[in-house]
């Protein structure tokens, strides 16, 4: 790292003090002020980096694994992205809902005086979430103008997703948690580029994360030397349509005993998040005291329901295609018991047939299977 790049780190660190005061409604919000100059992050450092790699070595091939910070909270970007976006032009966040939810949601609220933030404020944080989004798509447009400009598109596959969403003021939330799993959490971006593959194409049925791996070995000849539980994208990616049918899954959360260790808050891992000034104080807070609120949950989704099923807390349901924002929850409505059953069957055969997965090979310390 170059030492003017050690002083644009240093000076983005100063951009991570809370603006508020700890009594306002607002200090636990993640909202903040702007963040400074377009090349003042960790990102813009990263990806000039990257640019740089690729400038010094267009000849040999090369894989780069290049995440960014952003978008994510604390709400705030660079000047030109930080108010992007009027809060006013915002679509309307999806509501509170006081019965379909299970009580995590309100107990965040409470926990982070989110219950005494304003609608507005919570569009603002909204449009700051936006602001995040684009500035990413532009410091990435950097490094694709690069990749054409070295002749090394055409040759170059591209994998952009994200690990995770955020409410961003949905529900009246901010963040995320562990437990939770509606689609502004999980329904993430995967958007690719291979060499030969087809332009604009669009798949609107599911896929998963879970489905770059075997997509990547196979566009590389590489033959798997483990069980995969997953699919290669590379049809679709070719113009193929996806699989009207297939389901998709996600898990989270933890259950004591067996999962205490792994709880946010222990003091060997996040001592300077135990105290009141820090922003995580009231999550970890409500997890220590509270831990049934982040419980065990798995979801399995289609393109037309999603059932949510947790250990301690309240189930879900949702028709997609009548509710796609999930605000009317029918786990327990008897119009919709053949498919929460059928879910919940389909949820049953993934854990078993995904429960083990047996070595292709013999271990060195077994037998010698060629004298058996």
């Amino acid at each position: 790292m170059t030492e003017e790049d050690k002083k644009v780190l240093e000076k983005s660190r100063g951009f991570w003090q809370n603006p508020h005061d700890i009594d306002a409604p607002m200090y636990y919000s993640f909202l903040y002020d702007e963040m400074g100059e377009y090349e003042e992050t960790t990102d813009y450092i990263n990806v000039k980096k990257a640019i740089e790699y690729i400038k010094s070595n267009p000849e040999n091939p090369f894989m780069l694994y290049l995440p960014t910070l952003m978008p994510h909270c604390p709400y705030h970007a660079p000047k030109g992205y930080h108010d992007m976006y009027d809060p006013d032009d915002i679509p309307d966040l999806r509501p509170i809902c006081e019965t379909a939810k299970p009580d995590f949601y309100q107990k965040i609220r409470e926990s982070r005086n989110l219950d005494k933030v304003s609608d507005e404020q919570l569009r603002d944080i909204n449009a700051k979430y936006l602001g995040m989004i684009s500035y990413v798509d532009s410091i990435y447009g950097k490094l694709f103008d690069v990749l054409e400009e070295t002749g090394l598109a055409d040759d170059t596959a591209i994998f952009m997703f994200s690990d995770h969403g955020d409410w961003a003021g949905d529900y009246g939330l901010v963040e995320k948690w562990p437990a939770g799993l509606d689609d502004t959490l999980t329904r993430v971006p995967l958007i690719a580029k291979i060499p030969g593959g087809a332009k604009g194409h669009v798949v609107e049925e599911c896929v998963q994360h879970f489905d770059i791996m075997p997509t990547v070995l196979e566009l590389a000849g590489i033959e798997p030397e483990h069980s995969i539980y997953a699919k290669s994208l590379l049809p679709q990616l070719r113009g193929e349509d996806g699989e009207p049918e297939r389901c998709v899954f996600a898990e989270g959360g933890y259950d004591q005993p067996q999962d205490k260790w792994c709880f946010e808050g222990r003091k060997q891992v996040h001592a300077p998040l135990l105290t009141e000034e820090s922003i995580y104080y009231p999550k970890i807070k409500l997890q220590q005291e509270e831990p049934y609120t982040v419980c065990r949950s798995t979801m399995i989704r289609t393109t037309d329901y999603k059932l949510i099923y947790r250990t301690q807390q309240l189930n879900e349901l949702y028709n997609l295609k009548k509710d796609p924002r999930e605000l009317n929850n029918v786990y327990e409505h008897q119009d919709y018991i053949e498919v929460r059953n059928e879910l919940e069957r389909k949820m049953l055969k993934w854990y078993i047939e995904t429960a083990d997965a047996p070595e292709w090979k013999n271990h060195p310390r077994g037998f010698d299977s060629d004298r058996l």
